[in-house]
């Protein structure tokens, strides 16, 4: 069969690209299109056989990052699809190597993908290699749902959740904690320019980590369709920065979507006060995606963050890179490096 894969006309074949999806990919839905590639963040390709029939196809989406003492283009491949019928005849890893020969060719430094069991291979086959496990942490707020397995009867479920949660709290380090007076925290919907300043000093602190400006900020959280995100920030006295924290809610549950800061201390504050903002407001749980050293993955197991399985595998492909690039020790990978919320 003769195959052409090409970049799309967004306009021309919107319409085209949209009608993959609804087949191949019924959760994405037309507002990401938009969101992704009208905005210019994200590229395409679509893959047609010798009649011009789409069979399938591949985004990229542009991710700017910090790779030791440099800056460095990247990209993660996205909304990968093929019609069923055409799953068998490697098409899949032709729309792949599309995505990394803009690596071989020189245009990105790297490329970084978050597959599942049934697509790693392929990766593989197009020359990723595996950096780490995904990190998935939770900590639990309330016991109720935990105990209902065992508890059928509402009122003896409900006297020791009570009793339980109440050890929660004590054993957690936020209980006691006190705020500095010279610091403050407040809850905001904007990103403005102190989250340019903070990422020009928090970046230092990790050797490989995606950029943190408040225009990328912007378009990932405050725009992204289908999410409603707020901001928790740490600000000192001359209203300066120090770290934030971004988060949704679904369900009772509040999601960590992102995080980062400036010192380590200020990480143990935004953790405590946050903690104690979501039991007053009734979360069940904290659950965050966080990929790295294992000083930011320390913290998260001070605060009471167990690291659940994940179905994901970070994989890298970037050819030139050392050994030192290698080392999950030195990366700081979040929601805010990836293209989904949930």
């Amino acid at each position: 069969m003769s195959l052409t894969i090409t970049p799309p006309d967004l306009k021309a074949d919107r319409e085209c690209i949209l009608a993959l999806w609804r087949r191949n990919l019924p959760e994405a839905a037309a507002t990401r299109f938009d969101w992704l590639y009208e905005t210019g963040r994200a590229a395409s390709w679509i893959v047609r056989d010798e009649k011009g029939e789409a069979m399938g196809s591949i985004g990229l989406m542009a991710r700017a990052m910090k790779v030791f003492d440099q800056s460095q283009p990247a990209g993660q491949p996205i909304d990968l699809n093929v019609d069923r019928r055409h799953r068998l005849g490697g098409i899949a890893v032709r729309l792949q190597r599309t995505v990394t020969a803009e690596v071989e060719q020189g245009r990105l430094g790297l490329i970084y993908g978050f597959p599942n069991a049934q697509s790693e291979p392929v990766l593989r086959r197009v020359g990723y290699r595996s950096l780490a496990q995904v990190g998935r942490w939770a900590k639990p707020l309330t016991t109720d749902e935990v105990l209902e397995k065992w508890l059928r009867r509402r009122s003896a479920r409900k006297v020791a959740a009570t009793a339980l949660d109440a050890a929660l709290r004590l054993v957690s380090p936020e209980t006691f904690y006190r705020r500095p007076k010279n610091l403050r925290v407040e809850v905001t919907d904007r990103f403005d320019e102190r989250f340019d300043r903070l990422w020009e000093v928090g970046r230092e602190r990790f050797g490989i980590v995606g950029q943190r400006t408040a225009d990328y900020l912007r378009w990932r959280f405050a725009e992204c369709p289908g999410a409603r995100y707020r901001t928790f920030c740490l600000s000192d006295a001359d209203d300066r920065l120090l770290g934030y924290l971004v988060y949704s809610r679904r369900d009772g549950v509040a999601y960590l979507a992102d995080f980062f800061f400036a010192e380590p201390a200020h990480f143990d504050v935004l953790l405590s006060e946050f903690i104690r903002v979501m039991r007053q407001d009734h979360a069940k749980a904290i659950v965050t995606i966080y990929t790295g050293a294992a000083s930011v993955a320390g913290r998260l197991v001070h605060f009471g963050f167990r690291r659940r399985a994940s179905s994901w595998t970070a994989m890298v492909h970037a050819p030139a890179a050392d050994e030192q690039f290698w080392d999950e020790e030195n990366w700081f990978l979040t929601r805010a490096d990836i293209d989904t919320d949930f």
